[in-house]
């Protein structure tokens, strides 16, 4: 690993760590909440048991003391004038997508083939919660900006035709 890979794993582990805040901040026993506040500590997990596994020590340093404090102020701050669910649930989902959209930077710039996997799977769950959270928030209507793929858009190309459909979500797309 290097200087700009350890730097984008920092920020990627600062944005879970201020996502599962914000989840425990909004409403604790909320399921979809705690579904998000769960897959945001298993991102910023294996970010933090990367990073020490690194045989560097300066390279092995936790979040400190400034982050968990800049982190319980955006909690603060976003459960600020949040009446209903609803408005939790829209608060949280602005959140996820910022986390699910630095999930996929380093994912596609990571050059770890086991940490990257690691990223695929909270990818894919990430992007089911926010599925969810948009069912739940606009009331089943179609999901505007989040792109679940089907099981159809799984399957190997079978004629040159559709081959020219690319999908705009993958991460190596993303710079």
């Amino acid at each position: 690993m290097f200087d700009k890979e350890i730097e984008r794993l920092r920020r990627l582990r600062a944005v879970a760590l201020q996502v599962r805040a914000v989840a425990r901040a909004l409403r604790p026993g909320d399921p979809l909440l705690n579904r998000g506040r769960c897959a945001a500590w298993r991102v910023a997990r294996t970010v933090s048991g990367r990073l020490r596994a690194h045989p560097y020590a300066s390279y092995q340093k936790d979040a400190g003391i400034g982050v968990v404090v800049a982190n319980s102020l955006a909690a603060a701050n976003a459960a600020l004038g949040v009446k209903t669910r609803h408005q939790g649930l829209l608060r949280f989902e602005a959140h996820l997508k910022s986390l699910a959209q630095e999930l996929s930077d380093v994912r596609a710039l990571t050059s770890a083939a086991d940490l990257n996997d690691c990223f695929a799977r909270s990818q894919i769950e990430i992007r089911a919660l926010l599925a969810a959270l948009g069912v739940e928030t606009r009331g089943g209507r179609e999901n505007q900006g989040i792109h679940v793929p089907e099981a159809s858009t799984m399957d190997p190309v079978t004629n040159a035709a559709s081959a020219i459909a690319v999908d705009s979500d993958w991460p190596y797309l993303a710079f």
